[in-house]
Protein backbone atom coordinates (compact mmCIF):
# COMPACT_ATOMS: atom_id res chain seq x y z
CA UNK A 1 0.00 0.00 0.00
CA UNK A 2 2.84 2.39 0.85
CA UNK A 3 4.45 1.71 -2.53
CA UNK A 4 1.13 2.45 -4.28
CA UNK A 5 0.89 5.79 -2.44
CA UNK A 6 4.44 6.69 -3.46
CA UNK A 7 3.66 5.79 -7.10
CA UNK A 8 0.55 7.99 -7.12
CA UNK A 9 2.48 10.90 -5.54
CA UNK A 10 5.17 10.50 -8.18
CA UNK A 11 2.60 10.55 -10.96
CA UNK A 12 1.03 13.74 -9.59
CA UNK A 13 4.46 15.40 -9.49
CA UNK A 14 5.10 14.42 -13.12
CA UNK A 15 1.71 15.67 -14.32
CA UNK A 16 2.00 19.00 -12.45
CA UNK A 17 5.51 19.48 -13.76
CA UNK A 18 4.45 18.77 -17.34
CA UNK A 19 1.50 21.16 -17.00
CA UNK A 20 3.82 23.90 -15.75
CA UNK A 21 6.12 23.40 -18.74
CA UNK A 22 3.10 23.54 -21.06
CA UNK A 23 1.90 26.83 -19.55
CA UNK A 24 5.38 28.27 -19.74
CA UNK A 25 5.66 27.42 -23.41
CA UNK A 26 2.15 28.61 -24.28
CA UNK A 27 1.86 31.77 -22.20
CA UNK A 28 5.31 32.69 -20.91
CA UNK A 29 6.93 32.74 -17.49
CA UNK A 30 4.75 35.63 -16.24
CA UNK A 31 1.73 33.36 -16.37
CA UNK A 32 3.56 30.72 -14.33
CA UNK A 33 4.55 33.27 -11.73
CA UNK A 34 0.94 34.31 -11.26
CA UNK A 35 -0.78 30.98 -11.83
CA UNK A 36 -1.69 30.39 -8.20
CA UNK A 37 -1.87 34.07 -7.23
CA UNK A 38 -1.14 35.40 -3.76
CA UNK A 39 -3.77 37.14 -1.69
CA UNK A 40 -5.60 39.55 -3.97
CA UNK A 41 -3.48 39.06 -7.08
CA UNK A 42 -5.39 37.89 -10.14
CA UNK A 43 -4.52 34.42 -11.39
CA UNK A 44 -5.88 32.20 -14.13
CA UNK A 45 -9.15 30.69 -12.96
CA UNK A 46 -10.02 33.62 -10.68
CA UNK A 47 -12.89 36.04 -11.10
CA UNK A 48 -12.54 39.79 -10.88
CA UNK A 49 -14.63 42.95 -10.97
CA UNK A 50 -12.93 45.32 -13.40
CA UNK A 51 -13.66 48.90 -14.43
CA UNK A 52 -12.30 49.76 -17.86
CA UNK A 53 -12.08 52.36 -20.60
CA UNK A 54 -11.37 50.90 -24.05
CA UNK A 55 -9.71 53.05 -26.72
CA UNK A 56 -8.40 52.57 -30.23
CA UNK A 57 -4.63 52.29 -29.97
CA UNK A 58 -4.23 54.27 -33.20
CA UNK A 59 -5.84 57.51 -32.03
CA UNK A 60 -7.00 57.13 -28.42
CA UNK A 61 -10.70 57.38 -29.30
CA UNK A 62 -12.90 55.77 -26.66
CA UNK A 63 -15.09 52.94 -28.01
CA UNK A 64 -16.42 51.42 -24.76
CA UNK A 65 -16.31 51.90 -20.98
CA UNK A 66 -17.85 50.60 -17.75
CA UNK A 67 -18.10 53.93 -15.91
CA UNK A 68 -21.01 56.34 -16.03
CA UNK A 69 -18.45 59.06 -16.76
CA UNK A 70 -15.52 57.69 -18.76
CA UNK A 71 -13.47 60.89 -18.47
CA UNK A 72 -13.83 61.29 -14.70
CA UNK A 73 -13.90 57.50 -14.21
CA UNK A 74 -16.81 57.66 -11.79
CA UNK A 75 -20.00 55.63 -11.28
CA UNK A 76 -21.06 52.70 -13.36
CA UNK A 77 -20.88 48.95 -12.88
CA UNK A 78 -17.58 47.07 -13.23
CA UNK A 79 -17.30 44.21 -15.69
CA UNK A 80 -17.55 40.72 -14.15
CA UNK A 81 -14.58 38.86 -15.62
CA UNK A 82 -13.79 35.15 -15.49
CA UNK A 83 -10.02 35.12 -15.96
CA UNK A 84 -9.56 32.24 -18.39
CA UNK A 85 -7.74 31.83 -21.68
CA UNK A 86 -10.23 29.15 -22.70
CA UNK A 87 -13.20 31.00 -24.15
CA UNK A 88 -15.40 27.91 -23.93
CA UNK A 89 -14.64 27.18 -20.26
CA UNK A 90 -17.39 27.67 -17.68
CA UNK A 91 -16.83 29.98 -14.69
CA UNK A 92 -16.64 28.47 -11.18
CA UNK A 93 -19.79 27.65 -9.26
CA UNK A 94 -21.32 30.77 -7.77
CA UNK A 95 -19.81 33.00 -10.47
CA UNK A 96 -22.09 32.08 -13.36
CA UNK A 97 -22.54 35.73 -14.41
CA UNK A 98 -18.79 36.17 -14.91
CA UNK A 99 -17.56 35.96 -18.50
CA UNK A 100 -14.17 35.65 -20.14
CA UNK A 101 -12.90 38.21 -22.64
CA UNK A 102 -10.51 38.66 -25.52
CA UNK A 103 -7.15 36.95 -25.11
CA UNK A 104 -5.02 40.10 -24.81
CA UNK A 105 -7.31 41.59 -22.15
CA UNK A 106 -7.24 38.40 -20.04
CA UNK A 107 -3.47 38.11 -20.30
CA UNK A 108 -3.14 41.73 -19.18
CA UNK A 109 -5.25 41.12 -16.05
CA UNK A 110 -3.12 38.26 -14.76
CA UNK A 111 -0.82 39.51 -11.99
CA UNK A 112 -2.76 42.69 -11.21
CA UNK A 113 -3.95 43.29 -7.63
CA UNK A 114 -7.13 44.57 -6.06
CA UNK A 115 -7.19 48.37 -6.17
CA UNK A 116 -4.48 48.53 -8.86
CA UNK A 117 -4.85 50.56 -12.05
CA UNK A 118 -3.02 49.62 -15.23
CA UNK A 119 -2.95 50.02 -18.99
CA UNK A 120 -3.36 46.83 -21.02
CA UNK A 121 -2.16 47.05 -24.59
CA UNK A 122 -1.84 47.91 -27.32
CA UNK A 123 -3.51 44.56 -28.01
CA UNK A 124 -3.05 43.48 -31.66
CA UNK A 125 -6.14 42.37 -33.62
CA UNK A 126 -5.06 38.73 -33.43
CA UNK A 127 -5.48 38.84 -29.64
CA UNK A 128 -8.45 41.20 -29.71
CA UNK A 129 -11.41 40.80 -32.05
CA UNK A 130 -9.61 39.23 -34.99
CA UNK A 131 -8.57 40.28 -38.47
CA UNK A 132 -11.25 41.74 -40.71
CA UNK A 133 -11.38 40.02 -44.13
CA UNK A 134 -10.37 41.87 -47.27
CA UNK A 135 -11.22 41.20 -50.91
CA UNK A 136 -8.92 38.39 -52.06
CA UNK A 137 -8.65 36.76 -48.62
CA UNK A 138 -9.47 33.05 -48.45
CA UNK A 139 -10.86 30.78 -45.75
CA UNK A 140 -9.90 27.10 -45.93
CA UNK A 141 -11.16 24.59 -43.38
CA UNK A 142 -10.77 20.82 -43.20
CA UNK A 143 -12.19 18.22 -40.86
CA UNK A 144 -9.24 17.29 -38.60
CA UNK A 145 -10.53 13.73 -38.19
CA UNK A 146 -10.98 12.92 -41.89
CA UNK A 147 -9.05 15.59 -43.79
CA UNK A 148 -12.17 16.36 -45.85
CA UNK A 149 -12.41 19.94 -47.11
CA UNK A 150 -15.35 21.62 -45.37
CA UNK A 151 -14.89 25.17 -46.59
CA UNK A 152 -12.77 26.72 -49.32
CA UNK A 153 -13.90 30.25 -50.17
CA UNK A 154 -12.54 33.57 -51.41
CA UNK A 155 -13.93 37.00 -50.54
CA UNK A 156 -14.65 38.66 -53.90
CA UNK A 157 -16.64 41.71 -52.72
CA UNK A 158 -17.43 43.51 -49.45
CA UNK A 159 -20.10 46.23 -49.48
CA UNK A 160 -21.06 48.32 -46.45
CA UNK A 161 -24.45 49.80 -45.58
CA UNK A 162 -26.48 47.92 -48.19
CA UNK A 163 -30.05 46.67 -47.82
CA UNK A 164 -30.43 43.14 -46.54
CA UNK A 165 -31.11 40.95 -49.61
CA UNK A 166 -34.73 39.92 -50.01
CA UNK A 167 -34.04 36.23 -49.46
CA UNK A 168 -32.74 36.99 -45.95
CA UNK A 169 -35.40 39.50 -44.84
CA UNK A 170 -37.64 36.88 -43.25
CA UNK A 171 -34.69 35.63 -41.19
CA UNK A 172 -32.93 38.92 -40.39
CA UNK A 173 -35.59 41.56 -40.94
CA UNK A 174 -35.33 44.75 -42.97
CA UNK A 175 -32.38 47.05 -42.53
CA UNK A 176 -28.83 47.52 -43.72
CA UNK A 177 -25.82 45.31 -43.38
CA UNK A 178 -22.31 44.71 -44.59
CA UNK A 179 -22.70 42.27 -47.47
CA UNK A 180 -19.93 39.76 -48.17
CA UNK A 181 -19.78 38.05 -51.55
CA UNK A 182 -17.83 34.80 -51.40
CA UNK A 183 -16.77 32.43 -54.15
CA UNK A 184 -16.53 28.66 -53.71
CA UNK A 185 -12.99 27.68 -54.70
CA UNK A 186 -13.64 23.95 -54.43
CA UNK A 187 -15.23 23.87 -57.91
CA UNK A 188 -12.39 22.86 -60.22
CA UNK A 189 -12.78 21.94 -63.89
CA UNK A 190 -12.33 18.20 -64.29
CA UNK A 191 -13.42 17.32 -60.76
CA UNK A 192 -16.45 15.20 -60.00
CA UNK A 193 -19.53 16.95 -58.63
CA UNK A 194 -21.71 14.28 -57.05
CA UNK A 195 -25.13 15.88 -57.29
CA UNK A 196 -26.91 12.56 -58.02
CA UNK A 197 -26.54 10.01 -55.18
CA UNK A 198 -27.60 7.18 -57.53
CA UNK A 199 -24.71 7.96 -59.89
CA UNK A 200 -21.48 8.52 -57.99
CA UNK A 201 -18.68 10.04 -60.10
CA UNK A 202 -21.01 10.42 -63.07
CA UNK A 203 -21.09 14.22 -63.08
CA UNK A 204 -18.03 16.30 -63.95
CA UNK A 205 -17.34 20.05 -63.75
CA UNK A 206 -16.78 21.27 -67.30
CA UNK A 207 -16.40 25.05 -66.92
CA UNK A 208 -16.32 27.81 -64.30
CA UNK A 209 -16.24 31.60 -64.21
CA UNK A 210 -16.38 34.15 -61.40
CA UNK A 211 -19.96 33.35 -60.46
CA UNK A 212 -21.00 30.00 -61.97
CA UNK A 213 -19.92 26.48 -62.76
CA UNK A 214 -21.21 24.07 -65.41
CA UNK A 215 -21.54 20.30 -65.03
CA UNK A 216 -22.25 17.36 -67.36
CA UNK A 217 -23.69 13.99 -66.31
CA UNK A 218 -22.98 10.59 -67.88
CA UNK A 219 -24.15 7.62 -65.78
CA UNK A 220 -22.00 4.50 -66.03
CA UNK A 221 -23.37 1.44 -67.85
CA UNK A 222 -24.01 -0.49 -64.62
CA UNK A 223 -26.19 2.38 -63.32
CA UNK A 224 -28.44 2.70 -66.34
CA UNK A 225 -30.80 -0.23 -65.67
CA UNK A 226 -32.29 -1.72 -62.51
CA UNK A 227 -30.73 0.73 -60.10
CA UNK A 228 -32.13 2.37 -56.94
CA UNK A 229 -33.17 5.98 -57.47
CA UNK A 230 -32.28 8.47 -54.70
CA UNK A 231 -33.90 11.87 -54.99
CA UNK A 232 -31.03 14.41 -55.32
CA UNK A 233 -32.90 17.14 -53.41
CA UNK A 234 -34.75 15.29 -50.64
CA UNK A 235 -32.38 12.32 -50.36
CA UNK A 236 -35.35 9.90 -50.47
CA UNK A 237 -34.34 6.38 -51.52
CA UNK A 238 -37.05 4.89 -53.75
CA UNK A 239 -37.84 1.25 -54.49
CA UNK A 240 -34.76 -0.97 -54.68
CA UNK A 241 -33.51 -1.74 -58.20
CA UNK A 242 -36.77 -0.43 -59.73
CA UNK A 243 -35.45 2.42 -61.89
CA UNK A 244 -33.89 2.50 -65.35
CA UNK A 245 -32.79 5.03 -67.95
CA UNK A 246 -35.38 4.85 -70.74
CA UNK A 247 -34.00 7.65 -72.85
CA UNK A 248 -30.75 9.61 -73.15
CA UNK A 249 -29.43 12.10 -75.67
CA UNK A 250 -26.89 14.92 -75.54
CA UNK A 251 -29.14 17.16 -73.47
CA UNK A 252 -31.40 15.02 -71.28
CA UNK A 253 -31.66 11.75 -69.36
CA UNK A 254 -35.08 10.15 -68.80
CA UNK A 255 -35.43 7.90 -65.75
CA UNK A 256 -38.51 5.68 -65.38
CA UNK A 257 -39.53 3.97 -62.13
CA UNK A 258 -41.15 0.52 -62.46
CA UNK A 259 -41.87 -0.87 -59.01
CA UNK A 260 -44.11 -3.86 -58.47
CA UNK A 261 -47.54 -3.55 -56.86
CA UNK A 262 -47.16 -3.59 -53.05
CA UNK A 263 -43.49 -2.59 -53.26
CA UNK A 264 -42.59 -0.16 -50.47
CA UNK A 265 -40.10 2.52 -49.58
CA UNK A 266 -39.66 4.51 -46.36
CA UNK A 267 -39.43 8.26 -45.72
CA UNK A 268 -38.16 9.70 -42.46
CA UNK A 269 -40.80 12.20 -41.38
CA UNK A 270 -40.20 14.88 -38.73
CA UNK A 271 -41.16 12.50 -35.94
CA UNK A 272 -41.72 9.10 -37.53
CA UNK A 273 -40.94 6.70 -40.35
CA UNK A 274 -43.60 6.68 -43.09
CA UNK A 275 -43.94 3.66 -45.37
CA UNK A 276 -45.25 4.22 -48.90
CA UNK A 277 -46.84 1.23 -50.68
CA UNK A 278 -47.51 1.00 -54.43
CA UNK A 279 -51.23 0.43 -55.11
CA UNK A 280 -51.42 1.12 -58.86
CA UNK A 281 -49.43 2.60 -61.74
CA UNK A 282 -49.89 4.05 -65.23
CA UNK A 283 -47.52 5.45 -67.87
CA UNK A 284 -46.76 8.67 -65.95
CA UNK A 285 -47.78 8.22 -62.32
CA UNK A 286 -47.43 5.83 -59.40
CA UNK A 287 -50.25 5.77 -56.85
CA UNK A 288 -49.11 5.03 -53.31
CA UNK A 289 -50.76 4.69 -49.93
CA UNK A 290 -49.48 5.39 -46.43
CA UNK A 291 -50.63 5.62 -42.81
CA UNK A 292 -51.07 9.28 -41.85
CA UNK A 293 -50.06 8.58 -38.25
CA UNK A 294 -53.63 8.63 -36.93
CA UNK A 295 -54.49 5.18 -38.24
CA UNK A 296 -55.97 6.49 -41.50
CA UNK A 297 -54.83 5.30 -44.91
CA UNK A 298 -53.94 8.26 -47.17
CA UNK A 299 -53.11 8.25 -50.86
CA UNK A 300 -50.55 10.20 -52.86
CA UNK A 301 -49.12 10.32 -56.38
CA UNK A 302 -45.44 10.07 -57.36
CA UNK A 303 -44.15 10.96 -60.82
CA UNK A 304 -43.08 7.82 -62.60
CA UNK A 305 -40.81 9.66 -65.05
CA UNK A 306 -37.94 12.02 -64.10
CA UNK A 307 -36.21 14.12 -66.76
CA UNK A 308 -32.71 15.36 -65.98
CA UNK A 309 -30.72 18.02 -67.79
CA UNK A 310 -27.27 16.64 -68.55
CA UNK A 311 -25.71 20.08 -68.83
CA UNK A 312 -26.53 22.27 -65.81
CA UNK A 313 -25.12 25.40 -64.21
CA UNK A 314 -24.93 26.41 -60.55
CA UNK A 315 -23.97 29.54 -58.69
CA UNK A 316 -20.57 29.42 -56.97
CA UNK A 317 -20.70 32.99 -55.64
CA UNK A 318 -22.98 33.76 -52.72
CA UNK A 319 -24.00 36.87 -50.78
CA UNK A 320 -23.81 36.66 -46.99
CA UNK A 321 -25.10 39.43 -44.67
CA UNK A 322 -22.80 40.18 -41.74
CA UNK A 323 -24.79 38.12 -39.21
CA UNK A 324 -24.56 34.99 -41.34
CA UNK A 325 -20.91 35.58 -42.20
CA UNK A 326 -20.15 35.92 -38.48
CA UNK A 327 -21.86 32.57 -37.87
CA UNK A 328 -20.01 30.92 -40.78
CA UNK A 329 -16.65 32.04 -39.38
CA UNK A 330 -17.68 30.88 -35.90
CA UNK A 331 -18.47 27.42 -37.28
CA UNK A 332 -15.10 27.34 -39.08
CA UNK A 333 -13.34 28.16 -35.81
CA UNK A 334 -14.94 25.12 -34.17
CA UNK A 335 -12.84 23.00 -36.53
CA UNK A 336 -9.79 25.27 -36.48
CA UNK A 337 -9.48 27.51 -33.38
CA UNK A 338 -6.41 29.18 -34.90
CA UNK A 339 -8.56 31.07 -37.41
CA UNK A 340 -8.25 34.77 -36.52
CA UNK A 341 -10.63 36.12 -39.18
CA UNK A 342 -13.62 38.03 -37.80
CA UNK A 343 -16.34 40.42 -38.92
CA UNK A 344 -16.87 41.85 -35.43
CA UNK A 345 -17.21 45.66 -35.55
CA UNK A 346 -13.86 45.92 -33.70
CA UNK A 347 -12.09 43.39 -35.93
CA UNK A 348 -8.84 44.67 -37.41
CA UNK A 349 -8.33 47.20 -34.61
CA UNK A 350 -5.48 47.39 -32.09
CA UNK A 351 -6.97 48.21 -28.70
CA UNK A 352 -5.88 49.62 -25.36
CA UNK A 353 -7.68 49.30 -22.02
CA UNK A 354 -7.22 51.41 -18.91
CA UNK A 355 -8.38 49.16 -16.07
CA UNK A 356 -8.99 49.41 -12.35
CA UNK A 357 -9.26 46.18 -10.35
CA UNK A 358 -12.23 46.66 -8.01
CA UNK A 359 -12.24 43.21 -6.46
CA UNK A 360 -10.60 39.78 -6.86
CA UNK A 361 -12.22 36.46 -6.02
CA UNK A 362 -9.87 33.52 -5.57
CA UNK A 363 -12.25 31.17 -7.32
CA UNK A 364 -9.27 29.16 -8.59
Amino acid sequence: MQNEKLAIIGLVVIVVGAFSIYLGVMYGEDILANLSGEGETIALGDCADVHYVGTYASNGTVFDFSYDDAEAKTGGMPLNVFVSLNSSASPPEGYEDYVTGIEGFIEGLVGLKKGETATIGPIPPEKAYGLYPEVGDTLYVTDPSTGAVLLNIEFVAIEENVSIPEEYVEMLGNGTTTLFTIKDLSSVVGDYYNIYPSWINATIITKTNETKMWIYTTPSQDKQTNFTWIDPIMGIEYWENASSITGMNNSTIVVTHTPAINDTFVIQDWSDMVTYTVVSMNDTAINVSYDDGAGNITYDVIDRIVTIERNESFDIAYEFPQDLMEYLIYQAQQYNPDITMSVHPLAGKSLTFEVKIVDVYKAS
